[in-house]
């Protein structure tokens, strides 16, 4: 009786599978998105990958381009693993199942870093036209309905749109929408075509995502006079809120017209992966980034100054971490 007790003893310990050894160098496979085909987005999902390929010879990590609301909805839909410029925004509508998502995708994608936490939407207008209507302040704005013509992303880039802009025009009294009704119009598209639009003379208010002291910016205002919106900071963090964003004063001198500090929203940008996606993919992902911080820095951006490994496992939305990532997070005493 001892010997079969002992022998079912063994038979068992040998049918449970032992904890996999995620440190090895073996090569992964994994496709990330949610970088548009040019620009920052897509250098530095580049730059990530080439990280990864290297701390793991022979890998596929590849890149496909897409939106940030387009990521989140190819790796819920297992079309790519990892999305690199999900915000709060894209998180919580796509959880909700709201607009630009036609169905709740919770469950379907989960949280794996924070890759920086300084994107800041600027909302700048040109100094002609603040003067022509008494603009200075949001506040302004709200009170003297101006026709004016808005350069601002599309709403089906929701972090750019309805994650800030919208919310702080709601925060002053009125919506995105009111726009038109004070006989205005959009320049709808990207930070480069709203500045360009800023440039040629074919907008009089921009809102949208820049690193802060951007270059093109700086030589926009040398060229055509440009202003700052003002506002209330708590009015603005209340905007914030909506997406677990915060509201953070720009400083005075950032741009050539900034005599003071101003506020806007900060937003953090995450890599998120379907729930298909094996731990060990994940694990060893989150392990190149993190070992190799040096360099992570030098894909520049908002990586330089907004990438910290001790800050990888932030999770602001605290949307449930990817189990890979959750394992090297307790591994290196990140989370309990």
């Amino acid at each position: 009786m001892a010997f079969a007790r002992a022998a079912l003893a063994a038979a068992l310990l040998a049918a449970t599978p032992a904890m996999a050894d995620f440190n090895d160098k073996q090569p992964i496979t994994a496709t990330v998105t949610g970088a548009t085909p040019s620009g920052y987005p897509r250098t530095m999902v580049e730059g990530l990958n080439a990280v990864v390929r290297d701390a793991y010879p022979g890998s596929a990590v590849s890149f496909k381009p897409n939106s940030p609301g387009g990521g989140v909805q190819a790796i819920a839909t297992k079309q790519a693993d990892f999305t690199a410029t999900a915000t709060g925004t894209e998180v919580r509508l796509a959880n909700e199942g709201q607009f630009p998502f036609k169905e709740s995708l919770k469950g379907r994608f989960s949280y794996v870093m924070e890759l920086y936490d300084n994107q800041f939407i600027h909302f700048i207008m040109t100094k002609e036209w603040a003067d022509a209507n008494g603009i200075k302040s949001w506040a302004d704005i709200a009170k003297k309905k101006p026709r004016m013509r808005l350069a601002i992303n599309r709403p089906d880039n929701p972090q750019t749109t309805i994650g800030a802009p919208y919310e702080v025009m709601k925060a002053y009294g009125f919506t995105i929408n009111d726009i038109e009704k004070w006989g205005g119009s959009y320049v709808l598209g990207n930070s480069a075509i709203g500045l360009s639009a800023i440039t040629d003379g074919k907008a009089d208010v921009f809102m949208n995502a820049r690193n802060l002291g951007d270059s093109l910016i700086k030589d926009i205002a040398g060229k055509r006079a440009l202003l700052w919106i003002d506002g209330d900071q708590a009015t603005v963090q209340k905007a914030a809120d909506t997406f677990n964003n915060k509201a953070d004063m720009v400083p005075a001198g950032t741009y050539p017209f900034m005599e003071k500090p101003y506020p806007a929203v900060r937003q953090w940008v995450a890599l998120l992966a379907g729930s298909h996606v094996p731990d060990e993919v994940v694990y060893k992902y989150v392990k190149a980034i993190a070992e190799n911080e040096a360099r992570v820095h030098a894909i520049g951006g908002s990586l330089k100054t907004g990438f910290a490994a001790a800050k990888m496992a932030t999770n602001p939305a605290n949307l449930p971490y990817h189990p890979g990532a959750l394992r090297y997070y307790r591994e290196k005493g990140l989370v309990k």
